[in-house]
């Protein structure tokens, strides 16, 4: 037998290494498509048993709500209470003008600010205010800051005419502290009334237009100018409601009451004439205090600045 030379011999070796390779690979690709078919046949016999669940779970909870009239009303509306988060919903936030009225500490300035504060933390934008409202913060830097804006409104109205836009993209409320000193129905006749409670009214009529969202209005008289009556979307009474801070008595042993809410009697008005109205469609409800901290800033004597600045009467030679 003719002896293999070493050339020979290293391809034989080469050929039975290859074949070597190849069956090791061949079984390796063999064991992974096995355990791939497994692996899938695993996961389709798994989604047959999970979507088998969820339609077993949904007939359970199909039987359950049917089976359980009239008693799952009381859940329904402890959830839907619980979804009541918009607060656009509530009376005193319906785009449009509003009038706030009431005898002194009834919490007519209060609401309004707390409603200005939530409407805040809701829309991202303060308000317009034509008196100090609140008091002065502070930043990191100890320097004083407002969330709202202070403005008269001869800025805005002149002569019967708006010569002044509102900011909308920082405030989209307007807000009338004391009606009763402002604008006194009494004048209504006078120019110098006029010329700033007419165009005050057509701004309300296009309120939309300029992106104003609330025109609140405040005052201890139960009315106001007829024309801004007529255009009112809300007629609001509040009354004040205080409570005890027993954690604060705890702490200091101190007594002190801060604000729970306000008990609101909403209503709308429906005109029985060119010059006069009625109150229909009245409801009474609860509006709760959700920022007590806010109430550090409330400036509860935002008029006092105004009848600090007169000169003090020094009074009369009393004679005998």
């Amino acid at each position: 037998m003719k002896e293999l030379t070493l050339e020979n011999k290293i391809i034989r070796y080469e050929n039975k290494l290859f074949n070597i390779i190849d069956k090791y690979e061949k079984g390796i690709n063999n064991t992974n498509l096995f355990l791939r078919n497994q692996i899938f046949k695993l996961i389709f016999i798994h989604e047959k048993l999970f979507f088998a669940f969820i339609e077993l779970l949904k007939l359970t909870g199909l039987v359950m709500r049917y089976s359980t009239f009239p008693l799952h009303w009381i859940w329904i509306n402890l959830e839907l209470k619980k979804k009541e988060g918009d607060i656009t919903d509530l009376p005193i936030f319906q785009m449009g003008a509003h009038y706030f009225w009431g005898k002194p500490k009834a919490g007519k300035s209060t609401v309004v600010y707390h409603a200005m504060m939530d409407y805040a933390y809701f829309s991202g934008k303060c308000s317009y205010t034509t008196e100090y409202m609140e008091l002065p913060r502070q930043n990191v830097y100890g320097h004083d800051y407002y969330y709202h804006q202070v403005f008269d409104p001869s800025d805005f109205y002149v002569e019967g005419k708006q010569v002044a836009g509102f900011n909308t993209n920082l405030f989209n409320i307007i807000v009338y502290e004391e009606m009763l000193a402002k604008y006194q129905q009494r004048l209504n006749k006078t120019k110098v009334y006029n010329d700033e409670v007419l165009p005050m009214i057509t701004s309300i009529g296009t309120q939309r237009h300029q992106g104003i969202d609330l025109f609140y209005f405040i005052s201890q008289l139960p009315r106001n100018d007829i024309a801004l009556m007529q255009l009112l979307v809300g007629y609001h009474e509040p009354r004040i409601r205080k409570a005890f801070d027993y954690k604060y008595w705890l702490n200091t042993g101190e007594f002190r009451f801060y604000i729970k809410g306000w008990w609101i009697k909403s209503s709308k008005l429906e005109l029985t004439s060119g010059y006069d109205y009625k109150v229909v469609q009245t409801r009474k409800w609860w509006y709760k205090n959700k920022y007590r901290e806010d109430f550090d800033y409330f400036n509860r004597l935002n008029m006092k600045m105004e009848f600090d600045k007169l000169p003090k009467f020094k009074g009369r030679e009393m004679k005998a």
